[in-house]
């Protein structure tokens, strides 16, 4: 008999626009009856995290990015902290969730965000839901920090972009979502394409040990080809994550 609290958990990592393939996972998941009883998520992950965990069907969750343009969601902000605006984003997460703390939840859900005021990663379960989303998907430098009880937070990829380590021991088995692997990338069309470059390469090395303690892991490789603000392929990066899935649980005879 199992000792974890729960049966299957769910680690969602950061990748902007490629967080997308995350929804493709969870219907594959829901396809072959495998369905997480806790998840966490940094960035794209728990942003994705949060709308499943609320109640919202992968395809919902989906519908909630069809027709959606980077023109449509960010602004170009004062270069003070941040160069981009994602206030019509974030108002856009806030409108379709129900829950407004994380106790209202249906799934238990853990959020990781950089503490940029201590220096540390910040994993937060209890509470006010929509600014600790913020928080964990605010790119630095792209995105001004986002300020809670006094201090500042920022993408919680920098220390950790899986989150696996934190929901390991509650778990029998885990499954890890990783969308940014490291490939080797041709040419680079502007300011932003260097940046996620850079940025992807300096988080890699924090979600190799994390992989290591997943019992299942997909990567939608296929999703490197689309940049960390290109939400309008969203059906695309959807496909990708569900075949990506699907591929793995063939492989491991689970579907």
């Amino acid at each position: 008999m199992s000792q974890k609290k729960y049966k299957v958990g769910l680690s969602l990592s950061g990748g902007g626009a490629k967080g997308l393939a995350h929804i493709g996972v969870l219907q594959a998941m829901e396809d072959i009856g495998l369905k997480p009883d806790i998840i966490a998520g940094v960035s794209a992950g728990s942003i994705v995290g949060a709308l499943y965990a609320d109640g919202l069907s992968p395809k919902e969750i989906l519908n909630v990015f069809e027709d959606s343009t980077l023109i449509k969601f960010l602004d170009v902000s004062s270069p003070r902290k941040g160069f981009l605006s994602a206030n019509k984003f974030f108002t856009k997460i806030e409108n379709t969730l129900r829950a407004r703390t994380f106790e209202e939840l249906k799934i238990p859900l853990v959020v990781n965000a950089t503490n940029l005021t201590d220096g540390k990663v910040e994993y937060f379960t209890e509470g006010t839901l929509l600014d600790k989303i913020i928080a964990s998907s605010s790119v630095p430098i792209a995105l001004s920090p986002k300020e809670i009880d006094k201090k500042f937070y920022v993408d919680g990829g920098i220390f950790c972009n899986i989150p696996c380590s934190v929901i390991r021991d509650q778990c029998d088995t885990l499954v890890g979502v990783h969308v940014n692997p490291i490939v080797k990338m041709g040419k680079m069309g502007n300011v932003l394409d260097v940046f996620e470059r850079v940025y992807h390469l300096l988080i890699q090395a924090n979600t190799v040990s994390q992989k290591q303690l997943c019992d299942i892991v997909i990567e939608p490789v296929e999703a490197r080809n689309f940049g960390m603000f290109e939400i309008s392929k969203c059906r695309e990066i959807f496909d990708i994550g569900y075949a990506a899935a699907m591929d793995k649980f063939k492989e491991l005879g689970l579907a």
